[in-house]
């Protein structure tokens, strides 16, 4: 069982149950009842005397805190059964007292944070019923609590159909995933434009009768190999990527060399 991939703060605490006795079939919306960060939630939870804790957190900023990993049951419903299948998630007040105000950036990354969990753990469609038979719930559907207070209480229904339109639309990708793909996208331009490079430099050599030269082969990584080569043979050959023949040579060809090269440069060997 995987957990959020994209957590601002992780701070595990003891106050859980490791492993969880049930599959995750639900998710339970508390509110923190104070204007807390993820970090101060956390220091909260991690107290053994309060007996108690959540899957996540999400402040004001939208930044998320895990302090039970989905694996385990975190203590946060006052309900055992409930807790067993649900992925708690504490969410921050911007306003204390009256409404008990949450911000819509909170907002925003909790339908992101359960559109996520839902996709992870199969859950197809989040519904919210107004008990417990849903499974979407909340802390006072368990026991005589206010939480989680009238304002995040009201948007139950914009947060169920909003994790469901996600959930429709498929998976999007989130800026960070985006970001990644753009770096990839850009490694594999480069490599296209060197591998073309470097086939027109093999068509000159094919015209000039001089294509021997491009089939040189280097039995070692010493003086003789090519200088811009031998960081990336150092690289695979410690990695156990290379491996010599019988002879322990390595019969790397011109060409050979210039591919791991491009492919070392475009980050497809690591550091």
């Amino acid at each position: 069982m995987s957990n959020y991939p994209f957590v601002d703060f992780t701070q595990i605490s003891p106050n859980r149950t490791s492993p969880r006795q049930n599959t995750v079939k639900k998710i339970t919306i508390h509110h923190m009842a104070g204007a807390l960060s993820v970090e101060q939630c956390g220091a909260g939870f991690a107290s053994p005397q309060r007996q108690a804790s959540a899957n996540y957190g999400v402040d004001a900023a939208g930044r998320v805190g895990m302090y039970v990993e989905e694996t385990d049951r975190a203590w946060t419903s006052s309900n055992a059964e409930n807790d067993n299948q649900a992925i708690t998630i504490e969410a921050a007040n911007d306003e204390i007292g009256g409404n008990w105000h949450v911000s819509d950036t909170t907002i925003e990354k909790l339908i992101e944070l359960c559109a996520d969990i839902c996709r992870r753990n199969g859950i197809e469609r989040l519904n919210y019923t107004g008990d417990e038979t849903g499974n979407l719930t909340m802390h006072k559907m368990f026991a005589a609590t206010a939480c989680p207070g009238p304002y995040l209480e009201s948007k139950f229904p914009y947060i169920a159909d909003k994790v469901n339109q996600k959930l429709e639309e498929g998976e999007p990708m989130t800026k960070e995933e985006k970001a990644a793909f753009e770096k990839l996208a850009a490694n594999v331009d480069t490599l296209i434009k060197e591998n073309d490079a470097l086939k027109k430099r093999l068509d000159q050599y094919d015209k000039m009768g001089v294509y021997e030269n491009a089939a040189i082969k280097w039995a070692y990584n010493d003086g003789n190999l090519p200088s811009w080569a031998r960081e990336t043979v150092k690289k695979l050959t410690g990695k156990g990527y290379l491996y010599g023949n019988d002879k322990n040579s390595l019969e790397l060809s011109y060409i050979m060399l210039r591919l791991l090269v491009i492919l070392d440069r475009a980050g497809c060997f690591g550091e």
